[in-house]
């Protein structure tokens, strides 16, 4: 494992930050920058491991095209409901075919999607279209708003 780049604003160390990370099922938010020079934010599934964040997505999609002319991302994975918290941070994403096969089915595996499923069997079938993206954390920071939450007046 190697050592989290952790801002020195963050209110989470490295154990709870890898801990959210590994629990959260939300989607990751990916940002990387538009054709046009503006952030574009993407929604994928997303797995936690040996610190890097892993997504998948077809050769021919638009984010995994901008990701080839620009690696640089920003992501937020925030949970949606009070009090709210998550973790916040910017990377560098790499494209890779090779894990792509594991990292969809650990995805399919950690989001509780049935292997038997109409959208896993999908998903199984263009396995030799996908990218897997591996975001090697350049900068990460925790947000918390339990304690400006709590109802202890």
């Amino acid at each position: 494992m190697q050592t989290l780049p952790i801002a020195k604003s963050s209110q989470w160390q490295a154990q709870e930050i890898r801990a959210f990370l590994t629990e959260t099922t939300v989607p990751i938010r990916l940002a990387c920058h538009d054709i046009n020079g503006f952030p574009l934010v993407c929604s994928l599934w997303f797995c936690y491991h040996d610190d890097y964040l892993w997504c998948v997505s077809q050769d021919a999609s638009y984010i995994v095209k901008r990701l080839q002319a620009d690696s640089k991302v920003g992501f937020d994975i925030g949970v949606n409901a009070p009090p709210y918290c998550g973790i916040r941070g910017q990377g560098e994403a790499t494209l890779l075919r090779q894990p792509s096969a594991d990292m969809l089915a650990a995805m399919l595996d950690r989001y509780q999607i049935d292997s038997r499923s109409k959208l896993a069997k999908w998903l199984l079938g263009r396995i030799d279209s996908e990218y897997a993206i591996r975001i090697d954390i350049k900068k990460i920071t925790a947000w918390d708003y339990t304690p400006r939450m709590s109802s202890n007046e």
